[in-house]
């Protein structure tokens, strides 16, 4: 059933009475009137989708009511009824935008047909429109949804609206933290006039408040937006507001000088701004992930100086110290000697964490050669249990070797391969309780080398079982735990395990205790280069 409002409008009672009840039979919603200023009362006070005039009435034509309500809203349609018509009348008629024609005397049904045919060009008009507009709307997205430049953005909004809506002026407002900045443009390339934007920043000041769109025509305006339009020195003009789910991001101003815009304008500007909104909210939301990034490689950057240069700084006064204690250590007698062994002790120590301090800057330096040196597993492994063998006796702890006799000579990085062992025979040396046992035993998986360190006592939480292999991450809190370190060994340790082409994993349970497995290739010398990453 249609629901279209239509305005009839006839001095001749009968024809009125007789098109309104054919009209409303049809299902349309009807007002009459057989006076043609009163018509355009009606017009002013209420929105129609379609006026059906006689042309010949007594005081105003119906070309003339036409005329005016065409001024007032650019989209009604016109159909107009005359006993007689003339080629000349036929030509102002088309100048004033009327759609169709009907001669009098006319059926019921020719009637229902010359309005039905006007309202469906209509909609084909509209609906054609909408196409077209996709076209425009389909290449902004592209480059509003292709670009993270916020002017270039929007300059390419600013050119689209006015291009698609034959505007005269465009003025673009853009919000940002409490600042807006303007954008002006001209047809003829023109600057705006300073009376212009002062017009101009009272309708964007209300959109940006209001956060809706407005549209003013010159005759249907009141008189404070009618001193707007003057100053203007447009016919019409429309605001539509550029905003996000959260805040006002702006508004675009729209003038034309002489024609009205049509209410289709509206509807693809608010599409229009609305791809805008969120184009821009991206552009800054990459500009804010952008500048964030900028501020954490700085931020990166001067912490792995910091550590490069401290552990540098470091290692001068730590060998003074541990040569004078090596001396005094075997120069003293008991109970000196004992200090002295303690002093060197723990000197050791501290060098192990500068160690682990360069081989974290080593890790970053993005270093990727391999080395190719053959190895006895065994023999790396006795090695390797020596220097921790003081702070084994130390701690009371056992460690058992299980590696087969026919293991496999291994070809790989040694430097490499000692760092991924020491760290993690350090690391269990380091959390196993005194008098608990460390064992390191070793398989082989097709290609593989298969090594595991297991030791008893201290367990590593499931869900924590992730996150011990980043740097300066240790299960202990750092304000009471017990045992130390910078948290950088195991962080190591992955890194030159992936660069040397293998993996390293991690089993923890109260019941069996914790096992740290490495799995490296038996032969490295066809592995690709890889970068080391942490």
């Amino acid at each position: 059933m249609a629901k279209e409002r239509i305005l009839v409008v006839d001095d001749e009672t009968d024809v009125l009475d007789l098109c309104k009840r054919i009209l409303e039979t049809q299902g349309y919603n009807v007002k009459s009137t057989h006076n043609g200023f009163e018509a355009i009362e009606f017009a002013h006070a209420e929105d129609f989708d379609l006026l059906l005039t006689d042309i010949k009435m007594p005081g105003i034509s119906g070309l003339e009511i036409a005329q005016m309500l065409k001024e007032s809203d650019p989209g009604i349609i016109c159909v107009t009824m005359t006993g007689f018509s003339t080629m000349d009348m036929a030509i102002n008629a088309l100048k004033l935008g009327i759609d169709e024609f009907i001669l009098k005397p006319f059926t019921p049904k020719e009637l229902s047909i010359a309005v039905s045919k006007a309202l469906e060009k209509e909609r084909l008009r509209k609906e054609n429109f909408r196409l077209s507009s996709l076209i425009p709307l389909f290449e902004l997205n592209k480059t509003l949804m292709g670009t993270v430049d916020e002017d270039k953005l929007l300059d390419r909004l600013i050119e689209i609206a006015q291009k698609e809506t034959r505007a005269y002026l465009a003025g673009l407002y853009v919000s940002k933290d409490g600042t807006t900045t303007t954008h002006f443009r001209c047809v003829d390339n023109q600057n705006w006039t300073d009376t212009q934007k002062e017009a101009s920043n009272k309708l964007a000041k209300l959109v940006l408040e209001d956060g809706q769109q407005l549209t003013l025509h010159r005759n249907t305006v009141d008189e404070n937006h009618k001193t707007t339009l003057e100053q203007l020195g447009a016919a019409s003009v429309i605001v539509t507001p550029l905003k996000s789910q959260k805040t006002s991001l702006g508004a675009l101003i729209l003038a034309n000088t002489e024609n009205y815009f049509a209410p289709s304008d509206g509807e693809f500007l608010s599409v229009l701004c609305g791809q805008a909104s969120i184009a821009l909210e991206n552009a800054r939301l990459f500009t804010e992930i952008q500048e964030a990034y900028r501020q954490l490689q700085v931020l990166d950057h001067m912490k792995s100086e910091f550590i490069n240069i401290a552990a540098h700084e470091l290692r001068t006064p730590l060998a003074i110290l541990m040569g004078y204690a090596s001396v005094l250590e075997e120069e003293l007698k008991n109970p000196y000697q004992d200090f002295a062994s303690n002093i060197m002790r723990n000197a050791m120590r501290l060098r192990a964490l500068i160690d682990d301090m360069l081989n974290l800057q080593y890790l970053e330096s993005g270093v990727a050669s391999l080395a190719q040196d053959k190895i006895n597993l065994a023999d790396a492994v006795q090695e390797i249990t020596q220097d921790v063998a003081l702070l084994m006796e130390e701690r009371q702890l056992n460690i058992s070797i299980d590696i087969p006799a026919d293991f496999p000579e291994m070809i790989v990085d040694r430097q490499k391969f000692d760092l991924i062992l020491v760290n993690i025979i350090h690391n269990a040396v380091k959390f196993t309780p005194a008098g608990g046992h460390i064992t390191f035993y070793s398989k082989v998986i097709g290609n593989n080398a298969s090594m595991s360190v297991h030791n008893t006592g201290t367990t590593i939480p499931q869900e924590q079982q992730d996150q011990i292999f980043d740097r300066f991450y240790q299960v202990e809190s750092s304000l009471t735990r017990e045992h130390g370190g910078a948290g950088l060994g195991l962080a190591i340790a992955r890194g030159m395990t992936e660069v040397c082409g293998g993996t390293i994993s991690v089993e923890s349970s109260k019941e069996k205790g914790t096992t740290f497995t490495v799995t490296l290739p038996f032969d490295n010398t066809n592995l690709e280069t890889r970068k080391l990453e942490l």
